[in-house]
Parts: C-alpha cells; structure tokens; sequence
C-alpha cells in the first residue's frame, strides 16, 4: 500500500468541522471533487454507514465509516473505485482543535494501485495527485465549515 498525508489549518470549531465531514451521505454538497452522492444504507452517520460517489470528470467510489469519534477521528473505508487507478484505499481524517475557533485537520490515506505495474512505474506521481486532490478537498472543507459556523 501507498500512503500520502495532507494537512490543513481550518479556521473553524472542531464542531464545525466535523459536522459537514459528518453529514456522510451529502459530500457532493460541499466537495468539488465529487458530482454526485448518495447513502447505500440506513445508516446516514456512524461505524457502517456507506455511501456511493460519483467523481469529477469521471469514476465512482463506494465508501464505508470504520471508525467514527466525533469531533476527533474518522476513518473511511474504499471499498471499491471505478475508472480510478486504485483498487481500495483507507482515508483517515483527524481533528485537533488548536484553540476555539482553528481546527488542524489531518488527512491521511492509503491505498493500494490497480495494477502492480502501475506502483513501480507512476507511484510517485499518483501520490502527488493524490495530495492535490486530498489538499482540494481540505479548501472545500474550510469553506463549508466556516459557512456551518455561520
């Protein structure tokens, strides 16, 4: 497995911010990366709750909470990726607040490449999209954050 990590100081609450990351199903709400997304359970929040997301331009994920610790930690399975060059992943967000107002937000994630072949010869510039995407993602969380705590 391959691993990047993108950070961001997002000036907002932990609550703040973990409300919109909370609101599981509506990611294309808020995300740029994403068109569209559903819930493919009962469960809108909370360990086992699973989601479906269509990406911008194309490839779909299907996502499911393996950890959840609000205003602290959740964890989210990829179960599977279409038209994307990775076969599963694991993205790991974390909060900390550094003072009422500012949450440092830590993504980490995971992932394992398609193909073998693939690792060995674009691994590095995978993971380089991969951060600017993960760093994308961090921009549109801060927006919608800071609008959650308005």
């Amino acid at each position: 497995m391959r691993s990047i990590t993108v950070n961001r100081e997002v000036p907002a609450s932990p609550k703040a911010v973990w409300d919109v990351l909370a609101d599981f199903p509506n990611i294309a709400d808020w995300n740029g990366g994403v068109k569209k997304s559903r819930s493919t359970s009962d469960l809108t929040e909370g360990i086992g709750a699973t989601r479906h997301c269509d990406l911008k331009p194309v490839g779909t994920l299907e996502e499911t909470i393996a950890e959840w610790d609000p205003e602290k930690k959740m964890v989210v399975n990829i179960d599977s990726a279409t038209k994307l060059p990775i076969r599963r992943g694991v993205a790991t967000f974390e909060l900390s607040s550094t003072d009422d107002q500012r949450t440092e937000v830590r993504v980490g994630y995971e992932y394992l490449p398609k193909w073998n072949l693939l690792d060995k010869i674009i691994g590095n510039s995978l993971d380089k999209q991969l951060s600017k995407g993960f760093a994308g993602f961090l921009e549109d969380l801060e927006t919608a954050a800071k609008a959650q705590a308005n």
